[in-house]
């Protein structure tokens, strides 16, 4: 019944990206301090993008694309919690005049659902799984290597030259079928395998070149 339920959703999902211009959001976090938000938002086509503002001033936006394992994880929970969050999901309502939250549910009963509350409220169990499913991706955006994303939305083609953690530069020589890349050293004319799980771990940006 779980698979078949968490095969519906995707289906959802994939219908509702295919008929929009955007990818829809499956969940919106709101978090102000004082001068400071930082907005979290979670898309349908497994994009994570957290913006910080400051003053009215943008300053820090990320984006990462989590592969299709983690992406059913974080679904997942947030569907089941948003499934069981009931009409209170926050027991204690606090007052901070300096803080707030407010989180947008596009998935499950009632939604669009909103909810806001203070960040030192107690909250529901279905409630705290929701929020640290969204800890956990937003951080993942926040200790992102700025070239991650490019390395991993990117199509290898033979030529293409890359530059490595190491500082060294290489050269695309093989492309295989299953997305592997064969590298060749600029300096040693050595030659790496890389299967495309370790690219964003081995290629920190790519250059030029490729044909």
């Amino acid at each position: 019944m779980r698979a078949r339920g968490l095969a519906w959703l995707f289906v959802a999902l994939a219908s509702t990206v295919a008929h929009a211009q955007a990818p829809d959001p499956i969940a919106e976090r709101f978090v102000t301090y004082r001068d400071r938000t930082t907005r979290t938002t979670f898309f349908a086509n497994r994009t994570v993008v957290v913006s910080i503002r400051e003053n009215d001033r943008q300053g820090f936006v990320g984006r990462i694309t989590l592969d299709e394992a983690d992406f059913a994880v974080y679904v997942n929970i947030i569907m089941a919690g948003a499934k069981e969050l009931g009409d209170n999901p926050i027991s204690s309502k606090v007052d901070t005049a300096e803080a707030n939250v407010t989180l947008i549910l596009r998935i499950g009963p009632d939604a669009p659902r909103i909810l806001r509350f203070s960040p030192m409220a107690v909250v529901s169990l279905p409630l705290s799984r929701i929020l640290g499913a969204l800890d956990d991706i937003e951080e993942q955006v926040l200790t992102a290597s700025p070239s991650a994303e490019e390395v991993r939305s990117w199509v290898p083609k033979k030529g293409n030259r890359v530059q490595l953690f190491s500082g060294a530069h290489a050269v695309v020589v093989e492309v295989w079928e299953d997305g592997t890349i064969v590298l060749e050293h600029e300096d040693t004319f050595i030659r790496e395998i890389v299967p495309v799980d370790v690219r964003d771990e081995v290629i920190l940006h790519v250059s030029e070149g490729g044909s």
